[in-house]
């Protein structure tokens, strides 16, 4: 049999360190392998639960059992995404950390940011302080459009390209491009909202 060659999307010229190694982190990690070259021994995992390190470590990468929080992630994260050169990524898999706050590190550090959902430091949906409006998803995703507004440019940041929406949004155009070549209609792909 033959190996299976995969599509290489990219090079990652820095050290990677994934937040969150629940299920949507275990699933990453092959996609990261198969389309990506990077430097696997600057690969970390950090996870509060190490319930999945022998997995992280068969695949050789490392792992560091902690959780980060409001006082200890710019501590944790910098030297990590800054460790031996190149532009770092981060691929923000968790909950109960601060999307924007970890974003806007990875600004500041010149690192590539990814993540699945605006997530906020815990206590975010219970504070009784805030309106019901306030401690909406809306009102998250609006705080992550605020941070990219107030400072336009630099490093790129892909936030909320989580299952759905996301990721769907792709594969239903994606579908809708397949149809209309698999039925004959000729038509050019859509590069507009509004296409």
């Amino acid at each position: 049999m033959t190996e299976r060659r995969w599509p290489v999307h990219g090079h990652i010229s820095g050290p990677i360190v994934m937040i969150g190694f629940g299920s949507i982190g275990r699933g990453t990690l092959p996609l990261i392998e198969r389309h990506f070259t990077y430097d696997k021994a600057r690969f970390t995992v950090i996870d509060p639960s190490d319930k999945d390190r022998a997995l992280a470590e068969r695949h050789g990468l490392r792992f560091e059992k902690v959780a980060l929080t409001k006082e200890n992630y710019r501590d944790v994260l910098t030297p990590l995404l800054t460790e031996g050169g190149g532009q770092g990524f981060c691929v923000n898999l968790s909950v109960d950390t601060s999307s924007r706050a970890i974003m806007e590190l990875c600004r500041e550090l010149g690192a590539l940011y990814i993540d699945t959902v605006a997530e906020p430091w815990p206590g975010f949906y219970f504070d009784a302080k805030a309106s019901q409006a306030d401690r909406t998803n809306y009102a998250l995703r609006n705080r992550i459009l605020e941070a990219r507004e107030a400072s336009p440019g630099g490093p790129t940041a892909v936030s909320c390209c989580g299952a759905n929406p996301g990721m769907v949004s792709w594969f239903v155009k994606q579908a809708l491009l397949n149809i209309a070549a698999d039925t004959g209609l000729s038509r050019p792909e859509p590069k507009s909202r509004e296409e």
